[in-house]
């Protein structure tokens, strides 16, 4: 044995105190002193558990294989405590493969080792899984009582990060019986403990979690900047069962967009991960979500197909949420088809699942099918009986888009049944549930809400504030020369509000706010303005109504944002952050996407206490767009970056064009913008031989592929 392995030995045995670690040794580490450590006793059985539950989200048999050599050695030992929490983890990893009802004969095996030592952590810990496993199975009322016993036990001893866990596992079952404020308070507890104890994994939990509620309640910006939010700790922490999640959910809330491309790509990129960690629940939903791409697509043989190989898996693994789910896809894959008494077949199955278990948002979706396929029929009377109930749940749960089309459907069995005046109110109703969808969505984009794991009453309020100044831009009912009248009413405005900024300025005979003018109408020049314009038009024209109107609002929120940042002498990162996103939003459109960008921030930043100068990027991001790429028709692409260097924050940006001093290059607008920003950065630093550090970027011949520049950003961080 090395000396090496001796210490490890040694320092393991300083570190094996009640079974958990003062120090978190990596893998290797473990398994190295484990090599050589020949005695079979208590550490040994420790070694093993603890090896195992790194692993086990990553490598299940492996961690399976440790943990029953671990079970095995603690009989051996009469070592209860190791033998509980082989059998804890190793029902773990049976909920990560959905094998629900064998991993509650472990977690059983393990309560009652725990009970009969007393260890009330254990017991929490038994408890809290007890409650996933029979939400999973559907059995919500054992669910509830397990989750509340982990809770009690929690606040008995102390255990915040096990707390939190239950937090939000009873805060999942409110929400799936659609008491959606009893869910959000769970989850507003579970974020503020783990906030307070530096549980990263807890926050992001509690993140997708509050999604999951917004993509209900159709808040789909909110339930992105969740999800999105969310799945940057995962990919951080390389949780990559999270990392899977929340790529499934992302490519829901795009589903629901009817951007079914983009939400295709997001199942295909964590059905892999899923396959990978075999867990046949999640596979099961992937397969599902898939399928309703396809059923979208028309693509009906192959939504069946993905919908029967679903089927099968959740009654493989007995889950009756999933079966009930995925039936009424099948039921209306046929609807589809116009196969109307398959599809009442199967909707008939779905209802009397979702009944049993209380699901109430699904069976609002199953009584709008059934009502559907009896119209298909022609059975009105049957079809007004199911709507009827279907718009009672819905309205009771303020589910608007279930509202939207059972308001459509019972527009349609007035008119086949001559109620006229009932027709036409219902087609109304329609149109303006559409509307207030369409408003909420719209309104939630251009909100300038800094959403720090804030809640409901004040995200709701923010929307409230944005909806006053900017409801006029989201209506959806402005004709063809409106969105022309309307967009051109703005320009005069962003004109008159240009001039009036241009005219106090020069009263004010301050240089620095002149430098800050000359910056705004580098960044709002009238051939942007212009070619914006002739945008909106041709869109217009081209009757392409829904990218106008996204053209219209991007512009909107980049000229506001660029007029209230034009006024302060700094604003925080995360501002500026959002302001290149929309900049770039609306140029990539100008380019008709000829182009990607990506945007990278030190994760040793925090964006939202930093603050800096605004609009001291947008120059050179303008540059690298118009002049680096102004060769390239496709395959454009924009990096841009903040980072720390010793204590320093730094901008950079780079392209893969043409780079400077090329023939095709043209310098002018962009020696103007860094004149601009470099007598800026001179006024803040107050250094005179402040240098923008500008270079081509050249490959291993030493032809020019591109060019970056980058600079210093004076910054005051705001704690």
């Amino acid at each position: 044995m090395n000396l090496r392995s001796k210490f490890l030995i040694i320092l393991f045995f300083l570190l094996n105190q009640n079974f958990l670690f003062a120090q978190n040794p990596s893998v290797d580490s473990l398994q190295n002193v484990l090599k050589n450590y020949p005695k079979k006793d208590t550490v040994r059985v420790n070694l093993l558990n603890k090896i195992a539950t790194k692993i086990f989200a990553s490598d299940g048999d492996k961690a399976l294989k440790l943990l029953k050599d671990a079970e095995s050695l603690s009989d051996d030992l009469y070592y209860k405590q190791g033998k509980a929490y082989s059998l804890l983890f190793s029902g773990n990893i049976m909920v990560n493969r959905a094998e629900y009802k064998t991993a509650l004969t472990y977690f059983n095996n393990a309560f009652e080792i725990y009970k009969s030592l007393r260890d009330k952590e254990g017991m929490a810990n038994c408890h809290f899984n007890f409650g996933r496993s029979y939400f999973y199975l559907a059995d919500y009322t054992k669910a509830e009582e397990n989750y509340k016993a982990a809770i009690a036990l929690c606040e008995e001893t102390g255990d915040q990060k096990r707390l939190s866990a239950s937090l939000i596992g009873i805060g999942t079952l409110y929400s799936n019986r659609g008491d959606f404020d009893r869910s959000m308070e769970s989850y507003q507890k579970a974020v503020k403990i783990d906030e307070k104890i530096g549980n990263k994994k807890g926050v992001a939990n509690s993140l997708t979690a509050m999604g999951n509620i917004y993509r209900k309640q159709a808040k789909f910006p909110l339930a992105l900047e969740c999800y999105n939010r969310s799945l940057d700790i995962k990919e951080k922490l390389g949780e990559q069962f999270g990392i899977a999640v929340n790529l499934n959910n992302i490519g829901l809330v795009n589903q629901e967009l009817d951007q079914e491309k983009e939400a295709l790509a997001y199942y295909e990129r964590a059905l892999p991960i899923f396959e990978k960690l075999k867990n046949k629940k999640e596979i099961m939903a992937t397969l599902a979500n898939i399928g309703v791409i396809h059923m979208n697509y028309q693509s009906l043989d192959k939504a069946r197909a993905l919908f029967n190989q679903a089927l099968s898996i959740s009654r493989e693994l007995g889950v009756r949420l999933e079966e009930g789910n995925i039936l009424l896809n099948l039921g209306t894959v046929e609807l589809i088809g116009k196969n109307f008494q398959p599809a009442i077949s199967y909707l008939e199955k779905a209802i009397a699942i979702e009944q049993e278990l209380g699901n109430k948002r699904e069976l609002s979706y199953a009584f709008l099918k059934m009502g559907q396929a009896y119209f298909g029929l022609k059975d009105y009377e049957k079809a007004l009986a199911f709507a009827d109930k279907g718009e009672a749940i819905a309205k009771a749960m303020h589910i608007l888009d279930y509202q939207s089309d059972l308001a459509k459907l019972h527009s349609q069995i007035y008119y086949e049944t001559k109620q006229y005046k009932l027709a036409y109110e219902n087609s109304e109703a329609h149109k303006d549930l559409k509307d207030s969808i369409f408003r909420k969505e719209k309104v939630a984009e251009v909100a300038d809400v800094k959403y720090k794991y804030k809640y409901k009453d004040s995200l709701d309020t923010a929307n409230q504030t944005v909806l006053k100044k900017d409801s006029e831009i989201a209506s959806t009912n402005m004709q063809k020369w409106g969105w022309i009248a309307g967009f051109a009413g703005l320009l005069v405005v962003l004109g008159a509000v240009l001039a009036y900024v241009k005219i106090r300025r020069v009263k004010m005979q301050n240089k620095q706010l002149l430098t800050e003018q000359k910056l705004l109408r580098s960044q709002m020049n009238p051939h942007f303005i212009f070619n914006s314009l002739q945008n909106v038009r041709s869109l217009i024209n081209n009757g392409q109504s829904d990218e106008a109107l996204n053209y219209v609002t991007k512009f909107s929120r980049l000229t506001r944002q660029i007029l209230e940042s034009s006024d302060v002498n700094y604003i925080s990162l995360e501002e500026e952050i959002e302001m290149i996103q929309n900049y770039i939003g609306v140029q990539q459109l100008l380019y008709d996407n000829s182009f990607d960008f990506e945007l990278s921030v030190d994760e040793t930043i925090d964006p939202e206490a930093t603050m800096l100068p605004p609009m001291l990027t947008q120059p050179f991001i303008e540059n690298a767009i118009k002049h680096g790429l102004g060769n390239k028709k496709t395959d454009g692409k924009i990096h841009i970056g903040f980072y720390l260097k010793k204590d320093k924050l730094f901008f950079e940006v780079s392209d893969n064009g043409l780079g400077f001093g090329t023939s095709q290059t043209k310098s002018g607008h962009k020696s103007m913008a860094m004149a601009i920003t470099k007598e800026r950065l001179v006024k803040y630093t107050k250094n005179e031989s402040f240098e923008l550090q500008i270079d081509n970027i050249l490959d291993r011949a030493q032809n020019i592929i591109g060019a970056k520049v980058a600079f210093e950003i004076p910054y005051i961080y705001e704690n």
